[in-house]
Order: C-alpha cells, then structure tokens, then sequence
C-alpha cells in the first residue's frame, strides 16, 4: 500500500512540496511522524561516522536526498520494520524511486546485512 504526503518539512529548507518531512540522512527520513529507513540502501553516517570521508560522503547523500524529495510529492511503501523499530520502505518523489537514484549516482551501497557487509561499506567510505 502506498502511503501519500501532501507536504514535507526539511531540516534544510520548508517548501510546499516538504511540508511532513524531515531528512535525517542519506537514508532515514520521518514522514509525518513516522521514522522510515530507505529500505535495500545504505549511505555514509553523519551521526558517528567513523572517518572524515564518511562524513563528508554522508552530507552529500542527505543534500542529494532533500532535492530528491522536493521535486515531487512524497509517498512511500512500507515493507516491514527493522531492529530499531523504523518502518523500512521505498519512498518516491512523484514516481521516482528515491532509493533506487541514490543507488544508481553513487550515494548509496546496497544494502546487504551482516559484519562482512558492513565491514565493505565501511572500507567503500573510508578508504580514500
């Protein structure tokens, strides 16, 4: 089911099409007061970011993600939640899948669990 937002509110800047919405970062948003995990990505951390790569990298994603979301209205399509209790969800700008852009210019990694995984992304981020 898809779930549809009439407006999106930033931490970068209010516009019509954001009113609802908060950025956490490259990959977490909260849409009207629901915390979603972008679900198949993983981007860079801001929040604990283990290098100054990682956090540069992180900033980037987050700023791609807010352009992404204003340039259409917001929705998202839950599919399951995760340890933290976050919704996991594909979360589109209009049509566009949000997750699917960060993938394909380089913002995100996919998403695969476990330490080995993790180990990669990190050394993806943090190896420059």
């Amino acid at each position: 089911m898809r779930v549809a937002l009439a407006a999106l509110a930033t931490l970068a800047v209010l516009t019509p099409a954001m009113a609802g919405v908060t950025v956490i970062d490259g990959d977490t948003v909260d849409i009207d007061n629901v915390r979603i995990r972008i679900i198949s990505i993983d981007t860079p951390e801001t929040f604990r970011s283990r290098c100054e790569n990682e956090y540069q990298l992180g900033v980037a994603a987050k700023n791609r993600l807010i352009e992404l979301l204003k340039s259409g209205e917001v929705s998202y399509t839950p599919n399951g939640v995760d340890r933290f209790g976050r919704t996991l969800a594909t979360v589109y700008a209009g049509t566009v899948d949000v997750g699917a852009v960060l993938l394909k210019e380089g913002y995100a990694l996919p998403y695969v669990p476990g330490p080995e995984a993790k180990a990669q992304r990190l050394a993806a981020w943090c190896s420059r």
